[in-house]
């Protein structure tokens, strides 16, 4: 009996020691378990607390620059992503493109067209400077392929307008009233929209038609971000293909740019245009209202005209188009040699032509005088004699009035300021360039980018926006067919800018017309030779010892007249 008491007692010491055990080992799991799970939850809290934080950060940054700067620097970091993206897709779609392919000529020439489409959209949603940008590489169709200048031309008059209720905005803030309230008729359907502002027909109290320019309500906080964005996308572009090197020009013109924003700056441009501009009576500049134009807001004389890009619709008009063209050139060889107060932006959006109601010719009128730029008088008369050496083919004048202007290359100085290839064609300029030619110019432009970029950086930084200025109106004239030897007329012009900076005296008179009578004397020599030729080559035609009748016309691509 004892013993089976002392058994019992001795399997319960064994079942309670055995918990114990069983116990102190949970435990001891527990404890470990509990020292392992610290370390995750900690790293779980700290993940939740910077997701929150960020998240936080975002949407405070978001709803202050919503209420305080209406979101410009998130719309500003919206459209440097679409314009990566944009860029990147471009490359990407370029460097997949194999140059072994069959058919690699026609697949070229669709990307092109997809590229040029994809930076078309990109422009018109980004708005302001990217549209201004994308309206200088339509100008320069004599190196761009043509698929993307055809595209990019869009960009000239195909911006997206902006609502009525942002109209009235601007007008609240500028004015303190509505625009209906200022002009007794205000048609709130934009006749134009461009790349800084849209243009309203309206009528003032005293019965005046007029057009009112009213600047995007946002461009002047976004122009600087966008500025900004541009330019650190070059530097970017820079860092990958060194060859690339656009940046510097951005960075110089940037004044220029941001004066186009004070539409008080563009009407006092305006007045010193017409000024400027009074010797010609063909040349009409529309009259602003001061009373109501304000940084943002330009009313001006309404002048009805057709775009000088409208090749049919002048025909239609019975105007002549040599008539057009020489008064074209007239204008701006008058500010380029002579005022030096040069229209820097005279794409065919900003010049119109009309006919005149009592000579029944041609008027020309100059639109959007918000980018000039001035060119002294020791850049001016290097330039005119600079000209002239060149189309009279004199390279020893060439290189004496290039060294004035601070130029060492003087030959490739006078094909990016002729945009044409002087050196194959023996020194001579063309009036009409051929397709070969065009070829060349981008096969050039491609083979020694720096040279010409060396050479833009020597010119006087006045020049960067004349180059802009004769390279649109070579596009115009390349519009209307090369009908008018450009080179010549303008050469003519810089001579008698040279003469009248001489003075009025009898001797320097006298030495003008010497000079006169001797360029017309190298050109009439010139034109002869060449009709001489041509009689050969047709002689030879009709003795059967050539192909062609007109063998020298397709060469040379010179107009006999």
């Amino acid at each position: 009996m004892q013993s089976t008491t002392h058994f019992r007692l001795h399997r319960l010491f064994e079942n309670v020691r055995q918990l114990s055990r069983h116990r102190h080992f949970q435990s001891q799991r527990f404890v470990e378990h509990q020292h392992k799970r610290k370390p995750a939850v900690a790293t779980h809290r700290l993940r939740l607390g910077l997701r929150s934080f960020i998240i936080t950060g975002v949407t405070g940054f978001i709803s202050y620059d919503g209420l305080v700067n209406e979101f410009t620097y998130c719309g500003a970091a919206v459209r440097f992503v679409r314009s990566l993206k944009t860029a990147t897709l471009i490359a990407i779609d370029y460097m997949l493109l194999r140059s072994d392919d069959n058919e690699y000529d026609s697949k070229l020439k669709v990307l092109h067209r997809r590229s040029a489409e994809r930076l078309l959209e990109t422009c018109l949603i980004n708005g302001g400077l990217y549209i201004k940008v994308g309206q200088g590489f339509a100008a320069i169709n004599h190196i761009l392929p043509e698929e993307y200048t055809d595209t990019l031309a869009q960009l000239q008059d195909k911006c997206l307008p902006t609502s009525q209720a942002d109209v009235q905005k601007l007008f609240r803030q500028d004015f303190g009233q509505l625009p209906e309230e200022i002009y007794t008729e205000f048609d709130y359907k934009p006749v134009a929209a461009a790349s800084l502002a849209q243009v309203f027909k309206a009528k003032l109290p005293s019965g005046e038609a007029v057009a009112v320019k009213v600047q995007y309500n946002d461009l002047q906080k976004r122009f600087i971000s966008d500025l900004g964005t541009i330019i650190f996308l070059q530097d970017i572009v820079e860092f990958f293909f060194k060859d690339y090197n656009f940046g510097w020009i951005l960075n110089d013109l940037r004044k220029n740019l941001v004066h186009e924003l004070d539409f008080v700056h563009e009407g006092q441009n305006a007045e010193r245009c017409a000024n400027d501009m009074h010797k010609f009576d063909y040349v009409h500049v529309p009259k602003v209202f001061w009373p109501y134009t304000k940084t943002r807001v330009l009313t001006l004389e309404w002048m009805d005209g057709l775009k000088i890009s409208d090749t049919e619709g002048i025909k239609e008009q019975k105007l002549s188009l040599r008539d057009v063209d020489v008064k074209l050139f007239q204008v701006f060889a008058e500010q380029i040699f002579s005022s030096g107060f040069v229209h820097a932006d005279p794409h065919p959006g900003n010049i119109f032509v009309r006919r005149n109601a009592e000579r029944g010719n041609a008027d020309i009128i100059l639109l959007d005088h918000g980018l000039y730029e001035e060119l002294p008088e020791p850049v001016r008369g290097p330039l005119c004699e600079f000209w002239e050496a060149t189309v009279l083919r004199d390279e020893r004048k060439m290189e004496k009035a290039a060294q004035k202007l601070g130029i060492v290359d003087y030959m490739k100085f006078a094909e990016v300021l002729f945009q044409q290839p002087i050196r194959i064609h023996g020194g001579r300029v063309r009036s009409k360039l051929s397709q070969e030619d065009i070829d060349y110019m981008q096969l050039v432009a491609k083979q020694n980018f720096d040279a010409i970029m060396s050479t833009l950086k020597e010119m006087p930084r006045s020049m960067l926006f004349i180059v802009r200025n004769l390279n649109t109106v070579r596009a115009i004239s390349h519009q209307h067919g090369d009908i008018v030897d450009r080179p010549r007329l303008m050469a003519r012009y810089a001579q008698h800018c040279l003469y009248e900076r001489d003075g009025d005296s009898p001797f320097s008179y006298f030495r003008w017309l010497c000079r006169r009578f001797y360029f017309e004397y190298c050109l009439w020599s010139a034109a002869m030779k060449l009709r001489l030729l041509d009689v050969y080559f047709n002689l030879l035609y009709l003795l059967g010892r050539s192909p062609s009748k007109n063998v020298m016309r397709d060469l040379m691509q010179v107009p006999i007249s």
